[in-house]
């Protein structure tokens, strides 16, 4: 991974929309989690929060949330969408990146990252976490990975993608082998489930939120789009398709 790769908050430019729009929530089982376990008491900034899908399910846990954005389009949605939070007083937003999030020393007891910590240079972001953390602080990474599940849907999305992304690596999230990097000082993994409904303009919408897939802007656009609708064609029911995902979590320290 190069440097412009994980300090780029352009690669997301133009798909904020489509973002917000279609891509997938998070279990509730897992704010569940948090909660019970009492991850959720103290401070928590939600790093790469994008528009905010995350950063919602931790203030429904009843967090206090300080979201840490670099994509000024994304930043502009999650203000938008979690406005009532912001008024209360419960969610600060700010414009950052995990390698210089702009928190204060000290200032948080829990770090998440969900869908972004595969953007990290570890080398600068674990030097920035341990900075803003409290002593005892931990650091919570998250996945939504509909490639682990296997469906005949998740198939079909999945040929599509293999034929439109080129000769993007794929990266989706951080590699079993690099995770203690990001957390050495160790972590425990557990695992979710949970379906995520699409109307036709709901899977286009999601394929143009992925970084790795031409956008509506690229003349490649056109052929990913008759793909999209003709897996749609051959897989809805009611309307609806449903990719299945796993959602993978990580929870560690950086000391």
């Amino acid at each position: 991974m190069n440097d412009s790769e994980v300090v780029n908050p352009a690669r997301f430019l133009g798909r904020a929309d489509a973002y917000a729009a279609a891509r997938p929530g998070y279990p509730a089982a897992l704010g569940a989690w948090l909660r019970d376990a009492g991850l959720l008491t103290g401070r928590v900034a939600d790093i790469g929060a994008g528009t905010g899908r995350f950063t919602a399910l931790l203030l429904d846990m009843g967090a206090s949330v300080a979201a840490v954005e670099p994509n000024p389009e994304m930043r502009a949605h999650l203000e938008d969408h979690l406005s009532a939070a912001v008024r209360a007083g419960q969610l600060t937003v700010h414009a950052g990146t995990s390698e210089a999030t702009g928190l204060a020393d000290g200032s948080v007891d829990l770090i998440t990252a969900a869908q972004a910590a595969h953007w990290f240079d570890p080398a600068r972001t674990v030097p920035e976490f341990r900075r803003v953390l409290r002593p005892g602080g931990r650091v919570l990474l998250v996945w939504n990975d509909w490639r682990a599940v296997d469906s005949m849907f998740n198939r079909a999305y999945g040929e599509v993608v293999r034929q439109h992304a080129g000769d993007d690596p794929l990266r989706t999230r951080v590699l079993d082998d690099e995770l203690p990097l990001h957390l050495p000082g160790g972590f425990e993994r557990l695992t979710f489930t949970h379906r995520h409904p699409l109307s036709r303009e709901g899977l286009t919408a999601l394929a143009s939120s992925v970084s790795y897939l031409p956008n509506q802007n690229d003349p490649a656009y056109p052929a990913l789009r008759g793909d999209l609708n003709a897996i749609f064609d051959s897989h809805q029911s009611g309307g609806l398709v449903a990719l299945d995902y796993q959602t993978q979590v990580f929870l560690g320290s950086v000391e």
